[in-house]
């Protein structure tokens, strides 16, 4: 069944030097960051609003596997997220593959079938690598386990018979042995076209080690995303945004990570 393209999310990795300090210190740098980015795009795109001032979001994340990747090597990932205001639990499974009809081709649906959330979207990164995302969300209790591949499975009935020769008991844990403690800043969006009116939304998002330093981030990223329920998107739009995120690379080299993932920017680039 052909799932809409729900909305477009275009990603950068910023240079995390650049974000060291208290949770005040990196609201004035993303403040920064905005600044220097909304002049660079004045002459593409129609207004700029608001800044990067706004904690949006405080969670912990961490992703689960078995020891040998086989989640991901069959393209999908299970993230799980910790609300840390709340303390509300929640997971997603997310299938990611760069051909669409791949991607769209398998059932997400939860096992919670009246709090599950599923969406098709469509991730951008440099230098231009698009990769389709169908993931569904769901709340779990906190003190649902997640040990055994079965686990993932049960939240999510399809994953066992998509796969061949499921291990179901095979034991996973945390990738990497890391959980990230994320800070998503909002408050800032641009507008790309009149009529209709279609305005991108910003965020910059940091990630710290939980047990590490509290001021020294592991991973920052810079997002913008456009929606449109209906995919209905036209060519004026995409390319105003493709213009702005090649100035993105083009003109901020200052602020952008082109060296190449860590450990921990991988393990990011699978969020």
């Amino acid at each position: 069944m052909k799932q809409n393209v729900v909305s477009r999310e275009y990603k950068v990795m910023l240079k995390k030097e650049r974000f060291v300090g208290s949770q005040a210190d990196l609201i004035k740098k993303a403040e920064l960051f905005w600044k220097t980015f909304k002049d660079s795009i004045k002459d593409i795109v129609i207004d700029t609003d608001g800044t990067l001032n706004k904690v949006d979001k405080q969670r912990t994340i961490r992703f689960h596997d078995s020891a040998d990747c086989y989640l991901r090597e069959n393209s999908y990932v299970f993230r799980e997220r910790v609300d840390l205001v709340t303390g509300e639990r929640e997971v997603t499974l997310k299938f990611r593959h760069p051909d669409r009809y791949i991607s769209q081709d398998r059932n997400m649906a939860a096992a919670d079938t009246e709090n599950g959330k599923t969406k098709f979207e469509e991730d951008i990164k440099l230098p231009f690598l698009k990769l389709y995302s169908f993931s569904t969300k769901q709340p779990i209790s906190e003190n649902k386990s997640l040990n055994k591949l079965n686990d993932p499975a049960d939240l999510y009935p399809d994953l066992k018979k998509r796969l061949k020769s499921f291990p179901k008991n095979e034991s996973i844990g945390i990738v990497g042995d890391f959980t990230a403690r994320e800070l998503v800043i909002s408050g800032a969006d641009f507008q790309i076209e009149k009529s209709p009116k279609v305005e991108a939304e910003c965020a910059l998002i940091a990630w710290y080690e939980e047990s590490g330093d509290k001021d020294a981030p592991v991973v920052v990223e810079f997002s913008f995303k456009y929606e449109n329920e209906q995919e209905e998107y036209d060519g004026e739009s995409a390319q105003v945004a493709y213009d702005v995120f090649c100035t993105l690379e083009g003109k901020l080299t200052e602020w952008i990570d082109s060296e190449g993932p860590t450990k921990t920017a991988y393990v990011y680039s699978r969020a």
